[in-house]
Formats: structure tokens, sequence, C-alpha cells
């Protein structure tokens, strides 16, 4: 039983600890919040001589940069804005895109790096030598920013599209990306109280007692005392004396002899010792003065 309680309680600590360490890591990134409870980061400012700034395909992107971004209840709000004002920006399929941007120059994102402060871009210049006609009516757009949920739209081929709200060329544009992970707080605090309870029930089942054979204890006889001796009640008439009995004689001993004698006759009298001369002398003058 003892092995047992020891494979299980490893067992908790190890399945524990990773699970406390998430959750310890998930709360110290909800340190790094921002007022309105959202992760946010300015991205570096990109200036192109061209008339747009291009994500091709914004899902593949997210997926390689910022996967946690594409979970279900999270939203990401990017706001744009030019030297000008706010910028003109719009989430479109990736083939619509591509057709009105034919022709036109531009500069395309290929990478933003997650670092502290601002974000790094990677950006590869595409030529052309056309103007864009007035923006089409893309999927999403808005002046300034554009929100969405990225896992609804998981899987398809969209691109992202920041210009100036006239289309001219000779772009400067910086970005801000924010995000908020509705699921962030749930899952730490439960990752956190299932790594504890799991640490908690691992050391407990390792700590656990084990019970041996207790022999039962034993029973020493205690001396009578006068305490024990209940109390004598006056309405109790007072036992009897119970008599005294003559104390038996002590059993004869067998004498082994032969001829077997009875026990007077195994003790003789003692004969008197045997006349000298003069006692014989005494008797016989003793015997004539009497005859006289």
């Amino acid at each position: 039983m003892r092995i047992v309680r020891t494979a299980v309680g490893m067992l908790l600590l190890t399945l524990g600890l990773p699970v406390l360490l998430v959750g310890g890591a998930l709360w110290t990134a909800m340190q790094h919040r921002d007022g309105s409870g959202a992760f946010s980061g300015a991205i570096e400012r990109i200036t192109t001589p061209g008339h747009a700034v291009v994500v091709a395909d914004l899902d593949a992107l997210l997926r390689n940069t910022a996967p946690f971004t594409r979970a279900r209840d999270t939203k990401l709000r990017i706001t744009a804005r030019t030297e000008t004002g706010p910028a003109l920006i719009g989430i479109t399929p990736a083939g619509e895109a591509a057709r009105y941007l034919a022709g036109v120059p531009y500069a395309q994102v290929d990478r933003v790096s997650l670092t502290n402060g601002t974000l790094p871009v990677r950006v590869t210049p595409v030529a052309g030598v056309l103007a864009p006609a007035v923006p089409p009516q893309w999927t999403q757009q808005g002046a300034g920013a554009v929100e969405w949920e990225p896992h609804l739209v998981r899987g398809q081929r969209l691109s992202l599209i920041v210009m100036r709200p006239d289309a001219r060329a000779a772009l400067t544009v910086d970005l801000r990306v924010e995000v908020r992970p509705g699921w962030l707080a749930s899952t730490t605090w439960g990752l956190l109280v299932a790594g504890g309870a799991l640490i908690v029930l691992g050391m407990a089942a390792l700590a656990w007692p084990v019970r041996g054979f207790t022999p039962p204890p034993v029973q020493v006889a205690r001396p009578a005392t006068l305490a024990d001796t209940p109390p004598v009640s006056a309405s109790t008439p007072p036992r009897p004396a119970e008599p005294l009995l003559p104390a038996a004689p002590p059993p004869a001993r067998p004498v082994l002899a032969w001829p077997p004698t009875t026990r007077a006759a195994a003790t003789p009298h003692p004969l008197p010792p045997p006349a000298s001369i003069d006692d014989q002398g005494s008797r016989t003058r003793m015997t004539s003065a009497s005859g006289r």
C-alpha cells in the first residue's frame, strides 16, 4: 500500500508542477496589460514611396507570429495613422486585394517580431507604376482602426490594406496592435488552482503515515487497596466470620523397608544399657536385705 501511495504522490507532483508553472507564467503575463485590459504594442513606423502597406495573408502572419491571438474569445484591433491623420484600413479576401493592387507600388509586411518595446517588422517593397482607383467596399474597413475576432476567419486567406483615404503615394504610417484574450483570466486562475491542488494532494499522499500492527495493551493486575473495598452500609448485616479449620497433617512419608512394618514397629523402644559389675553387687545386697 505504501508503494501505491508513493507512486500516486509522485504522479500528482509530476502533473501539478508544470500546471502550476504555466499558470504562474500566464499570471505574470496578465500584469503587462494596459489600463483598458488589453495587450498593446506599437509597430515600428513604415515608410514607402508606394500607395499602401499590405499584409498579403493575415491569418498566416498571425499563425507564425502570435498564434495565441487565433484562440477563441480573442479580439484583435489594429489602429493606423498617417502624418496627415487617420489612415484607411480594411480587410478583404486576398484575391480581391491582388486585383485591386495589380501594377500599384506598395510595401508588403512579411513578418512582425514580438519583443519588448516597439515591434520590428520585415517589409518587402513591391514595384509598380499605376495609381489605385477609389478603394472598393472591402469586407471590413474603418477610418483609423479595424477590429475583428481572428478565430472566426481561421484558415481563410485575407489581406490587410492600409493607405491614405485619398489613395495618394509617399505613405508613412504608424501602426498599433491591441489583443484582448477573453480566456486569459479564467484559464490562469484555473491552472493555478488545479496545479496547487495537485501538488498538495501529492505531498499528502507521500507524507501519509504507515499503519503498522499494534499489539493489544497488556492488562496488569493492580493490588487491591482499601479504596477498592466497597463501603459497608448500615442496613446490610455483617457477614458471620467463617470458622477456622484445623490445618491438615502433613502426609506420611512411606518407609521403604522389608519386611514392611507399622509405624510403631518401625520405631523400637530403646533398650536399657547392660548392667555393670558394681550394679550387679548392689542388686544382690538389696535382694539379701529384703529377704531378711
